[in-house]
């Protein structure tokens, strides 16, 4: 044990090297055992109030220094050589060296020490021992080297190390300060937390208020047309029977219109192409491309040649579309990048991944699809999906990306022989299974009794709510997807479409769950029944609507992030409303790696293995899940 402390009077030293500079006297001898001593005693002047003693060996082992320390840092210090400490002692009057020492360590270990101000800049120190009092004068000492605050953290390291109640003390101050600070990092959130939801309360108030006064506009717009025509037919506008039933129109379409008057978003023209050429070229020589491009198939994108494609792809220059087109390349792939073409087509995964599956299938020709309308229809569903962080268009692609991996390289369209019809549904689901989705699930609409909630009667409603508005939009010409089929072929999809979608609320997993392990226990010819093939596809589109845990990595957690943050944010809405907060969507006790075990462990994996039992080519899903599930071992989030 080293340590150097300076003063006035020149170095003091507790070392292992003591006293070798130093000829052995009985004093040294007796001084070299005592150890650094520290007590402390109530300084006279202020109440409440000490004065920290500190006494040690320096100067080589030669002298004994006694140091004190007041309230206000000053420091007094004195070095005692064998001359001056046979004055303290009073010659061998009372006892030898060891028996001195021996004493003056029991006083300050039992804190028998009493300080005085002696006139000038000095202190008595009298140390009280069962044979007599002795007594120390220190004179106050210029600090210029800091050991004032050295001495002083020496002594409270010494208290707490030696004194019970100092170190109680001490860990219930330090316990006490950790919870300050732990209460102020919660404030500062919760109270980042409410500047956030305040200024998205003012952005929406700011998009209501411009919408009311676009509605105003437009309502002012209508009623002078009204006067207008009622004038030139000669009728008093003022005569309207507004209690005059009116005759609904059970053909038309009355549901939300996602882009208003605008039929279709935005979109790249050669993207499509490039899109389109690679899955259906339109000719595989320029010599061959002599049709028509009347037909309804390329109404809108005439696809290159296969000669014409692989020149542009050659030749097309790093940016937007060669990223885009790069991902394409993946489309078949269990690790295809909607974040890649989100972020490069201006939001539109959803868009261009439906466009691209569905010439993928040739359904266009097949179907007898008008590319006007396959354009307008994903534009308006993909419009139709909320800015949520995770129930959003980008996730409607996502899903539908991965029924279509399970249909074709997962081989359930070869198991179940899935007819066209079949594979079109189960495109058709995934692209919609969370259309107009609110971002708050089917218990918060249970539990404040939603008009949906009122609506569906408690059962599947959101799931039933994302069907009925995407039917009620087809009605409408302009997106009627199927308005090329037959009547037969359309029953067939929408009842199709409708069992999966419905089949994705978790509310109804145990009951699916085991409607399907029980019907791959007697055998798996699944195509012998139609509803055999439709249990299939709803657990397809099951797994692909939780398929992110058997993700690679990187993908699962940016989805596990957008999840947990859509969470806290229904976590938020209850808050608000005084509502207990749902489990794990609470953002002031996240718990984000007990959630995902957990329902790895009794969702997930034992459905992606029984899937796999029936279709082998989906096996290393489940082991991507067990990788994701090692991840939350070593990063548990839980506080």
């Amino acid at each position: 044990i080293f340590f150097r402390i300076c003063c006035s009077r020149g170095d003091i030293f507790c070392s292992d090297l003591r006293g070798v500079l130093a000829p052995m006297t009985e004093m040294l001898g007796a001084l070299h055992n005592v150890p650094p001593l520290f007590s402390c005693s109530p300084d006279p002047r202020l109440k409440n109030e000490t004065i920290k003693i500190i006494g040690n060996v320096g100067d080589c082992g030669k002298r004994f220094i006694m140091s004190g320390v007041d309230v206000n840092n000053m420091l007094y210090s004195r070095s005692f050589d064998e001359e001056e400490l046979i004055k303290v002692k009073h010659g061998d009057e009372f006892g030898d060296w060891k028996t001195f020492f021996h004493d003056i360590e029991q006083a300050f270990n039992s804190k028998a020490i009493q300080v005085s101000f002696n006139k000038g800049s000095s202190i008595v120190c009298t140390v009280k021992t069962p044979s007599t009092d002795f007594t120390f004068l220190l004179h106050q000492t210029v600090d210029q080297m800091g050991n004032t605050r050295l001495l002083d953290k020496l002594y409270e390291f010494y208290r707490v190390r030696m004194d019970q109640h100092a170190f109680d003390k001490t860990l219930e101050d330090l316990v006490q300060k950790e919870a300050d600070m732990r209460n102020k990092v919660t404030l500062h959130a919760e109270k980042t937390q409410l500047l956030e939801t305040i200024s998205a309360a003012e952005a929406d108030s700011m998009a209501y208020q411009q919408k009311y006064e676009e509605l105003t506009k437009e309502w002012q717009e209508l009623t002078e047309q009204h006067k207008k025509e009622c004038q030139e037919s000669g009728m008093d506008p003022n005569a309207l029977d507004e209690e005059a039933p009116i005759d609904p129109d059970f053909q038309g379409c009355t549901g939300r219109v996602p882009l208003g008057e605008q039929e279709h978003r935005d979109y790249d023209l050669e993207l499509l192409k490039l899109i389109k050429s690679k899955f259906t070229p339109f000719k595989k020589t320029e010599e061959d491309a002599t049709e028509t491009d009347e037909q309804n198939a390329v109404k809108v994108v005439r696809p290159y040649t296969t000669n014409e494609y692989e020149m542009q792809m050659r030749t097309l220059p790093m940016g937007a579309r060669r990223m885009v087109m790069n991902v394409m390349q993946k489309l078949d792939d269990w690790d295809y990048d909607v974040w890649t073409v989100q972020d490069f087509t201006k939001g539109g995964a959803l868009f261009y991944t439906a466009y691209a599956l569905l010439v993928r299938w040739d359904f266009l020709r097949k179907f007898n699809m008008d590319e006007d309308i396959v354009i307008n229809f994903c534009s308006q569903i993909e419009g139709g999906y909320h800015p949520n962080p995770y129930h959003n268009s980008m996730h409607g692609g996502d899903v539908m990306q991965i029924v279509h991996f399970i249909l074709l390289p997962g081989g359930l369209k070869e198991t179940a022989q899935l007819t066209d019809e079949d594979v079109l549904a189960a495109i058709i689901a995934g692209m919609i299974h969370d259309y107009d989705h609110p971002g708050l699930n089917n218990n918060f609409h249970v539990k404040v009794q939603s008009y949906l909630a009122t609506l569906y009667n408690d059962r599947s409603i959101l799931e039933n709510h994302h069907c009925a508005e995407v039917f009620e939009l087809m009605k409408n010409p302009r997106f009627n997807l199927l308005g090329g089929l037959t009547d037969s072929q359309r029953r067939d999809i929408r009842e199709t479409v409708i069992e999966m979608v419905l089949s994705t609320d978790m509310g109804l997993h145990t009951k699916i769950f085991g409607s399907w392990k029980r019907r791959i226990s007697q055998d798996h010819d699944l195509f012998k029944r139609k509803d055999d093939q439709r249990l299939a596809l709803s657990m397809a589109i099951k797994m692909a609507d939780i398929s992110n845990c058997g993700r690679p990595q990187d993908l699962y957690l940016k989805w596990g992030a957008k999840l947990s943050e859509e969470f806290f944010l229904q976590g938020d809405n209850e808050r608000n409303r005084n509502d207990p907060v749902s489990p794990f969507m609470d953002r002031f006790s996240p718990s984000m790696a007990k959630s995902q075990v957990a329902f790895m462990n009794y969702i997930v994996i034992p459905m992606f293995e029984s899937i796999s039992h029936h279709l082998p080519n989906m096996h290393f899903s489940v082991d991507n899940c067990e990788n994701n599930k090692a991840y939350w071992v070593s990063n548990d989030d839980q506080v």
